[in-house]
């Protein structure tokens, strides 16, 4: 039984163990923190990791390889693995994107890069960043502004090779733009970054930009950003239509875990979603849900746990808008611009942003909307102008135009009805024809085109950037040729679709097709052709076209290879691809149609027309008719009728046979009058017809004609030799137009059998496209001129081209002069002017040191500069100098070396320029900085200081700073009296005037000099000294003060007798008596008495009697002041002596004094003198003490006290002062 009680202990025991272990926690523990949404799962948030130069400044390691200075191509001068992540590149410069030789856009270089020559620079450019890698990346993006070519890194993977422009579309680039190349990565090859290249810590994204200037492509740039996009959960406005991600966070606050927690997500009190999940303890758990809106309005979304719940409203939008033209439709002329006024008004419930574009828009005419960007509140207006300016050679007629608005949240989901042939190989039935054999009515659904061939998308005649054609296409003659595309397809959706569109990519013209219906015809008229791009064209089409079951589209494209007048012109390439799509627009949610108002432009007819007469002379053999050419050249922008008529000069042995009256010449034609003539049997050989023509447009409302002439003749045998001509042009110009000349050679004009019969002169150009003679065009026909000689103006020269000119002599027997891989004259055109600039300034006295500030002392400056010009050659510089903002003065002009001395006359402001002209006349100079000579140095004087003075520290100031920019302060130092002769000045310190007033300390009883060294910005000098004294010490105290009365006493005065030995000070200048009847004051200044005796007394006259008096007797210096005083008293109180005559009372001071001395201890006279720093007043009475009488002399606070006379004195002293008695 106890056995049976212990297992069971056991047992219960170890069940509560491993319950108290794995105890979880309830759903009382875990809350729902938030609800949280978004719309954008794709974009996300952007975060920026290597920012733009443009904006930010940011720094990158760099290094610059130019091929001028280093001999450098790509293949032996780049580095090796210039961007791995672990290239060496610490001795490497460090400076700010963008890198840039002159400012773009509004956008100025942190970086110079300046190519120069003809050759290609490289620009390597390494940026180190960290990174802290999120939970998810959505993109990576690279923004690229360059010119011309680049390649991109990202911690040694290449993110795409630019390094020349059939690499991939958009790899070159003349004219740098933000941004010319934005790389987004999209899971291929040299799509952009791969975020999974980013790495946790350090990365390094290198680019190396590669620049040319061959061509005229003078700018150089670069600048560049990275960032990546990560999920965003901040409120954003919800539209109808987004796919949402809700994200409900929750948190266990227990300590232990929470499993099987059941939690729901309900949509209006609807349920939507259930799901178990598991949370540790004190951790958070994101659930997050997708969820597609169905209905507008307010919709509460509520997560639960267990019995608790947290609720979100979303407001669910919508976009919709409506457009009030002031007027749909205008009229204006070529290249004139135009206006439209429209008002948008926002009538959806939600903040928007509304874009603008066209459609239907001719691709050469160009246009802006003003704002771009309409920002609206709901119910909001805004006035929009849209500007349009009509190309110089649009068509007449009228042009529909289709505005665009595009919300902010416009989407639309894309259906592919015919793939492109890049993306799909799409097949088609075609055909190349001739431009005679083209076939109209090759769009018909009744076409039979069995006998065509089949091939894919896209048709060309070789790779176009970067895209091979899957069907070559190639022109072989000099003609027009057309390809004409059919393809059949079936479509079984359902046609309540919102839009549907064709894009085309062509080169030249198109014209296509849907079930017969005419999409748009781009084989007339200006503003059509195009250049291949994906996609030039995107048409809207009428969605009724379509039809369920079977459907062709028909697109035809036409290359032109030639010119007006069967000449050459046309581009050489062929390119042809289109895709179908139709669209179903997310407005279609709530029932909302986008509009698209047609806006009608009418460009009204211009009428202008040219003559071409290949042949102006034909001398005829026999009566058969002949035929002149004569073309009229359309060159207006309307179908025009003309009338023309003809007047024959001799009609007896000439005859008109047909022409042409009147031609229909449709808007970019020609057409020939085709003027019949022929001769009778009786001409003479000298007979000379002249058929004056006379051209009238019929449809201008301006009356415009116009006349030729051509000539008939009998014809005369045939010379053999053929005309012999040439051109003459000048060698250099600096102008885009210049006068060009030809001749017949003088042995021709000579020469009357086989010469002298030019009857016309083409005259030919070609040019080098500015590679220096390196590559030269094919030759041009210029003009075709009557006259043997003549000249005419060449216009529209480009700069650093060279062009050559030659002249082809042609006579009436069809002998035409060869000139084949002959040039007449070549004509280099030098626009720029030349490079000049100041290479230094500087002192001729200073060792051709730069002029420091822009200033300098010296009269004689030395000026040396440099020049660089296309043609390399200055034919000679003018030196100019004005003084004070005054008028240029010229020194010396029209020479040719690179420096000059130019000697100041006078102080002042200069400035000098440099003028230099180059052998084509161009002027080009160059201004120095304003230069200030001065050679006169401050005025320098020192704010006044006492010569005497007590102070402690002593003020510097001057009195006038001007033309000061710093100073030094000198000084001497001597004790007074001390020979201060041969003292050296000694600096105390260098200040700027700002500094002032110094205080600078001084010591006691010494004597200072001082001295200010003051300069201007030039180094001129000026200087002041000033002097001073410095004494703090009072006097000492005066000796041996004795004090007396007078021998007799009259009408109860007496007189007082004051004796004292001098003060030992030497500055003395004077000694002051004071009198008071108070012991604690000083009392009145009885008398002064001057300085410079040893022994010094005094009487102080008629005292009166029964009065005790105070005696205090100074010495004062030339500080004035005064020594401790030496006091005493005298106590006239006593009994008067009655005296008869009064002059007994004026014995001699001094006698009294000897008999004083004698009287010693009998005297009745009481004398107090003071002795001690305390002012303790000692009474002397006759009766002396004992040891006193022994002794000559007692010591008493440290002097000596004569007994014999009472005379205090130094105990150096061996006798006394006073009375001479001595010592021993």
């Amino acid at each position: 039984m106890k056995l049976q009680q212990k297992l069971t202990f056991l047992v219960v025991f170890s069940i509560s163990i491993f319950l108290i272990n794995n105890a979880e926690a309830s759903e009382e523990n875990v809350s729902i923190s938030s609800i949280s949404y978004t719309n954008d799962l794709e974009n996300g948030e952007l975060i920026t990791l290597v920012s733009n130069g443009k904006e930010n400044g940011t720094l990158h390691k760099y290094k610059l390889f130019d091929d001028d200075d280093d001999d450098c191509d790509f293949q032996n001068c780049i580095p090796e693995n210039w961007y791995t992540t672990n290239f060496d590149d610490s001795e490497w410069g460090m400076n700010a994107t963008p890198f840039g030789n002159e400012e773009i856009g509004g956008v100025t270089p942190n970086t110079i890069w300046q190519s120069e020559g003809g050759k290609e620079d490289y620009l390597i450019v390494r940026h180190y960043f960290n990174y802290e890698k999120p939970e998810e990346v959505l993109s990576s993006t690279l923004k690229i502004a360059h010119n011309n070519y680049y390649i991109a890194y990202l911690n040694g993977n290449l993110i795409r090779d630019c390094s020349w422009y059939q690499n991939h579309d958009g790899c070159y680039e003349d004219d740098p733009d933000y941004w010319n190349n934005i790389l987004t990565y999209d899971g291929s090859q040299s799509s952009g970054p791969n975020p999974d290249w980013l790495v946790e810590g350090e990365n390094v994204l290198a680019i190396l930009a590669i620049d040319i200037t061959w061509g005229g492509d003078t700018e150089q740039w670069l600048d560049f950003e990275l960032a990546i996009n990560v999920p965003s959960w901040k409120d954003v406005p919800v539209v109808l239509g987004d796919d949402l991600a809700l994200r409900v966070e929750y948190r266990n606050h227990g300590e232990n875990n929470a499993s099987n927690l059941n939690v729901s997500i309900e949509i209006d009190n609807l349920n939507y979603v259930n799901q178990t999940i598991s949370i540790e303890s004190n951790q958070t758990y994101e659930w997050i849900v997708e969820w597609t809106p169905t209905k507008l309005g307010i919709i509460n979304v509520t997560a639960y746990v267990g019995d608790q719940s947290l609720t979100r409203t979303i407001h669910i939008g919508f976009y919709a808008y409506s457009l009030d033209f002031n007027d749909r439709h205008k009229t204006t002329g070529i290249n004139e611009n135009i206006q439209y006024y429209f008002n948008i008004t926002n009538l959806g419930d939600v903040d928007d942003n509304f874009t603008f574009g066209l459609n239907n828009f001719p691709s050469d005419w160009n246009y802006d909307f003003i704002p771009n960007v309409a920002n609206l509140s709901p119910d909001e207006t805004a006035e929009i102008i849209l500007n349009i300016t009509v190309s110089d050679n649009a068509q007449a007629g009228n042009y529909s135009i289709f505005p665009i608005v595009w919300s902010q949240y416009y989407s639309q989901t894309i259906e592919t009805l015919i793939h492109s042939g890049v993306t799909n190989s799409t097949q088609y039935s075609y055909q190349i024809w001739n431009n005679s054999e083209f076939p109209n009515d090759f769009y018909e659904i009744s076409y039979n085109d069995s006998g065509w061939d089949i091939g894919s998308a896209p048709f060309g005649n070789e790779e176009l950037r970067g895209i091979a054609p899957n069907t070559l296409w190639i022109t072989d003659d000099q003609n027009y040729t057309h390809i004409s595309t059919r393809h059949w397809f079936d479509y079984d959706g359902d046609l309540d679709f919102s839009e549907l569109r064709v894009k085309i990519a062509h080169d030249d013209y198109f014209r296509v097709y849907l079930n017969d219906n005419l999409i748009r015809d781009c084989f007339s008229g200006w503003g059509c052709g195009g250049n291949g791009n994906y996609w030039e064209e995107e048409i809207n089409i009428n969605k009724s076209w379509l039809n369920e079951g079977q459907n062709l589209l028909a697109v035809a494209a036409r290359d032109n290879t030639q010119g007006w007048g069967g000449g050459g012109g046309g581009d050489g390439r062929q390119w042809l691809d289109q895709e179908l799509e139709l669209a179903n627009l997310r407005s279609k949610l709530w029932d909302f149609q986008e509009i698209y108002e047609k806006l009608t432009l009418t460009v009204n007819e211009t009428y202008e027309y040219e003559i071409l007469t290949p042949i102006v002379t034909k001398e005829l053999a026999d009566t058969e008719p002949y035929e002149f050419t004569i073309w009229i050249l359309n060159r207006g922008n309307v179908e025009d009728t003309y009338n023309i008529s003809i007047n024959l000069n001799d009609t007896d042995n000439f005859n008109i046979v047909s022409f042409n009256e009147q031609i229909k010449i449709p808007y970019g034609a020609d057409g020939n009058i085709e003027l019949v003539i022929s001769i009778n049997e009786n001409i003479d050989e000298f007979d000379l017809a002249e058929f004056n023509i006379t051209i009238t447009s019929l449809n201008s409302t301006d009356s415009i004609i116009k006349q030729t002439t051509v000539f008939a003749k009998m014809y005369v045998p045939p010379d053999l030799v053929a005309p012999a001509t040439y051109a003459v042009s000048p060698q250099l110009v600096n102008s885009t137009s210049f006068e060009v000349q030809w001749f017949v050679q003088e042995w021709y004009k000579n020469n009357l059998e086989s010469g002298n019969d030019t009857k016309y002169i083409i005259i030919q150009f070609s040019h080098d496209n500015g590679t220096n003679g390196e590559l030269w065009s094919d030759w041009e026909i210029w003009g075709n001129f009557s006259t043997e000689e003549g000249k005419t103006i060449f216009n529209g020269a480009k700069n650093n081209y060279q062009y050559r000119f030659r002249s082809i002599g042609g006579d009436d027997d069809g002998k035409i002069e060869d000139k084949e891989d002959k040039v007449d004259n070549i004509t280099f055109v030098d626009l720029e002017s030349p490079t000049i600039f100041f290479t230094n300034i500087a002192s001729s006295l200073s060792e051709s040191t730069s002029i420091e500030d822009n200033a300098t002392n010296i009269k004689t400056i030395e000026f040396s500069w440099d020049a660089e010009d296309n043609n390399e050659i200055i034919t000679g510089f003018d030196f100019y100098y004005k003084i004070n903002n005054g008028q240029w003065i010229i020194k010396d002009e029209d020479f040719t070396q690179k420096t000059l001395a130019f000697y100041a006359e006078n102080d002042g402001l200069y400035e000098f320029k440099i003028v230099g002209e180059d052998l084509a006349g161009n002027i080009g100079f160059d201004t120095s900085n304003s230069i200030l000579v001065d050679t006169i140095g401050p005025n320098v004087t020192i704010t006044e200081i006492p010569g005497l003075t007590d102070l402690e520290n002593i003020v510097i100031n001057m009195d006038n700073l001007d033309d000061i920019t710093n100073f030094t302060i000198l000084y001497k130092l001597n004790k007074e009296g001390e020979s201060n002769a041969n003292l050296d000045w000694q600096e105390y310190g260098e200040y700027q005037p700002q500094s002032l007033p110094l205080e600078i300390p001084v010591l006691n009883q010494y004597e200072y000099q001082f001295k200010i060294l003051a300069y201007d910005t030039v180094g001129n000098k000026g200087e002041d000294i000033a002097y001073t004294l410095i004494d703090r010490d009072k006097p000492t105290k005066i000796r041996n003060l004795q004090i007396a009365q007078g021998k007799t006493v009259v009408n109860s005065t007496t007189d007082v007798l004051i004796s004292f030995m001098s003060s030992q000070s030497q500055d003395l200048i004077e000694y002051r008596i004071y009198r008071s009847e108070s012991v604690n004051e000083t009392g009145e200044l009885i008398s002064s008495l001057a300085y410079g005796e040893q022994y010094l007394s005094y009487k102080d006259s008629n005292v009166l009697m029964n009065k005790i008096y105070y005696y205090s007797i100074v010495a004062v210096d030339r500080m004035n002041f005064e020594s401790e005083p030496e006091k005493a008293f005298l106590d006239l109180t006593v009994e008067e002596k009655i005296v008869v005559k009064e002059s007994d009372d004026e014995s001699n001071l001094g006698t009294i004094l000897i008999g004083l001395g004698i009287i010693g201890g009998t005297a009745a006279v009481i004398a107090y003198v003071s002795r001690k720093s305390t002012e303790e007043i000692v009474q002397v009475i006759a009766d002396l003490p004992e040891e006193i009488g022994k002794e000559k002399f007692s010591e008493m606070d440290g002097e000596l006290l004569c007994n014999a006379c009472g005379a205090m004195f130094d105990t150096t002293e061996t006798s006394c002062p006073s009375c001479g008695t001595l010592k021993e």
